[in-house]
């Protein structure tokens, strides 16, 4: 039964029950004792609809959302050795299912919020692999302070807290050389688990946002983002600052630094000591309706019986003509061997790639993405080539 219908019987009700004794009660007084009864009913019946009082006001509502990759793919690969000889030529081509990215959140709380992003990666031999690539509680304090505890993304560059795990929200169907995951080759520590500092604040002539992180940073190898113990007691430390001027929406640009230790890796020679990293980069982009232009910069000093450094970053632009896209992107890696860290590490090689491609936004959120990539390394050249359909759900 509808409160207000409810409300009308008590009414009447009264209305009948105050009508009929008339040997006991005037006209005058039945008339204000109904008109009390009324107002009392139209005050309990305000209380009980008023959304702030509900009674599940603070019970947490899950959002689930998604983002998946289907494609097709094609190289053509030769590898040498460093003297620049041939050891090996490969073609392939093939369907693949990409990945399957589910993204949770949920507000416990006022201020509280919880994140998850949980990917399905397929390998070969029909096997797939459950990761959690984000798992995060943010208690949001003010817009100048957040403070989030759990895994994440490091601070580190634009692409890096930019795109997470959903191919379609990159204009590419694959994320720079720099930064690829760590169990994918990729140089830098693009995960942590530990706390993260981060907000806002009008600088006067912009916004400037800040983000850190204090992690248990690398393990003992390339892939290893520790999740639930520090192989030593040194923690990762991280900061980034990005400016956005009032004067040009769309631009963006600023730095951002790591210091962590590495820790010794006694069955792998060279590692018996621990290495002391530390990483600078700088970041700058122009992102509007119509034009993209990223550029990124990072640069790698390892300090352990010796000395090495090394560098990376891209340079990326699109122009976009309503629904179509073309864009080109310029990676290189600068690897100096002789650090034990790298050295032997499949793709982590001195080299430049060349990408061209065209996405098409085939639905509002479904897009087909034509590549072509050239890769030129030291030890490794390719030809390779995919048609991706990138969608969110």
């Amino acid at each position: 039964m509808r409160l207000s219908s409810f409300v009308g019987i008590i009414v009447c009700c009264l209305g009948s029950a105050l009508i009929a004794p008339t040997a006991w009660a005037g006209e005058g007084d039945r008339v204000s004792n109904l008109e009390k009864d009324v107002e009392q009913l139209k005050r309990s019946y305000q209380e009980l609809t008023r959304p702030e009082i509900r009674k599940d006001s603070d019970i947490p509502r899950l959002r689930l959302r998604g983002f998946g990759s289907l494609q097709y793919d094609y190289e053509d690969k030769e590898v040498r050795t460093l003297s620049g000889a041939k050891i090996g030529k490969s073609d392939a081509n093939n369907f693949n299912n990409g990945e399957l990215d589910l993204f949770i959140t949920s507000q416990i709380a006022n201020k509280l919020n919880f994140i998850n992003e949980t990917v399905y990666e397929f390998g070969s031999g029909g096997t797939s692999t459950l990761d959690v690539e984000r798992l995060l509680v943010k208690y949001e304090y003010a817009d100048a302070f957040n403070v989030s505890v759990g895994r994440g993304h490091t601070a580190l560059g634009y692409w890096n807290q930019r795109f997470h795990h959903g191919n379609w929200l990159q204009t590419t169907s694959d994320r720079p050389l720099l930064y690829k995951f760590e169990d994918d080759g990729g140089i830098l520590p693009v995960h942590y688990v530990g706390l993260e500092f981060s907000g806002y604040v009008d600088a006067g002539v912009g916004s400037l946002t800040y983000i850190g992180n204090v992690a248990n940073g690398r393990g003992k190898t390339i892939d290893d983002v520790q999740l639930i113990e520090d192989a030593n007691d040194e923690k990762q430390l991280s900061l980034m600052l990005t400016l956005e001027p009032d004067a040009l929406p769309g631009l963006g640009f600023g730095f951002n630094a790591v210091h962590d230790v590495i820790p010794e890796d006694a069955a792998t020679p060279g590692r018996e000591s621990e290495i002391e990293e530390t990483l600078a980069g700088v970041h700058i982009y122009y992102i509007d309706e119509r034009f993209e232009f990223i550029y990124e910069h990072q640069w790698i000093h390892h300090n352990f019986t010796r000395e090495r450094d090394h560098s990376g970053g891209y340079v990326q632009f699109a122009v976009a003509f309503g629904q179509l896209k073309p864009y080109y992107r310029f990676d290189f890696l600068r690897i100096n061997l002789g650090d034990p860290f790298f050295d032997g590490l499949k793709g982590v090689e001195d080299s430049d790639q060349h990408t061209v491609g065209l996405r098409y936004d085939w639905f509002p959120f479904a897009a087909l993405k034509f590549e072509y990539r050239n890769l030129d390394g030291v030890f490794t050249d390719s030809h390779s080539g995919t048609i991706q359909l990138s969608f969110a759900f």
